[in-house]
C-alpha cells in the first residue's frame, strides 16, 4: 500500500516474485469467519460463544465422523483440594453455587463427560437433575449451566482465587 501505482505495475511486469511478505495475523478476522461458516451451515452463534465452541460444532455438523473436541486439548487433572471439597460436599448432602461452579469447572477442565459430572452433582444432591441447571433427569444431558460452561470454554478457577474462597490451604499442592 505504500508503492506508487508505477512501482506496482513495475513489479507486476517483472514476472514471479521471490521474497516472501509477512502476513499480519488478526484473531477479529478469524472470528468472522468461523462466524460466516456458522451462518453458512445454520448453527446458532453469540459473541459469549467461544471461537473452539464454534468450531467443534462446524466440525460436527459438516461431517458425519466424530471430531475430537478442540476443547480438550488442555485437559488438566482434577486437583486435590477440589475432590476433597467434591467428597466433603457429598457427605454434607449439599453445595452452594459457588463451590457448584468450581466443581463444575474443574470437571469439564479435567474432561469429565456429561454422564460423570451428572454422577458427581447426582452424588452430592442424592435426589433426580430437575432443572436447577447442574445435572439433568438424563446422564447424557448436560444442566443449562454446565452447557453453558463448555460453550464459553470457561477456565478452572486459579489457586490464588481457591484459597481466597477457603477451598484450598496456602499450602495445598495443587497448581
Amino acid at each position: 500500500m505504500k508503492l506508487k501505482i508505477e512501482e506496482l505495475y513495475a513489479m507486476a511486469m517483472e514476472g514471479p516474485r521471490t521474497e516472501e511478505f509477512e502476513t499480519t495475523k488478526s484473531k477479529k478476522a478469524f472470528r468472522h469467519f468461523v462466524e460466516f461458516m456458522c451462518d453458512e451451515q445454520d448453527i446458532q452463534h453469540n459473541v459469549s460463544l467461544s471461537v473452539t465452541y464454534l468450531l467443534d460444532k462446524l466440525n460436527n455438523n459438516i461431517s458425519p465422523i466424530k471430531h475430537s473436541s478442540i476443547q480438550h486439548d488442555y485437559i488438566m487433572p482434577l486437583r486435590g483440594c477440589i475432590t476433597e471439597l467434591i467428597e466433603r460436599n457429598i457427605e454434607r448432602g449439599h453445595s452452594s453455587h459457588e463451590e457448584n461452579k468450581i466443581i463444575g469447572m474443574e470437571l469439564i477442565n479435567a474432561g469429565f463427560s456429561n454422564p460423570d459430572i451428572h454422577f458427581v452433582f447426582e452424588s452430592i444432591y442424592n435426589e433426580p437433575g430437575r432443572d436447577w441447571g447442574w445435572y439433568t433427569e438424563n446422564p447424557e444431558k448436560a444442566g443449562h449451566i454446565i452447557e453453558n460452561m463448555r460453550q464459553k470454554a470457561l477456565n478452572r478457577y486459579s489457586k490464588d482465587k481457591l484459597i481466597q474462597m477457603k477451598v484450598c490451604e496456602g499450602n495445598c499442592s495443587c497448581v
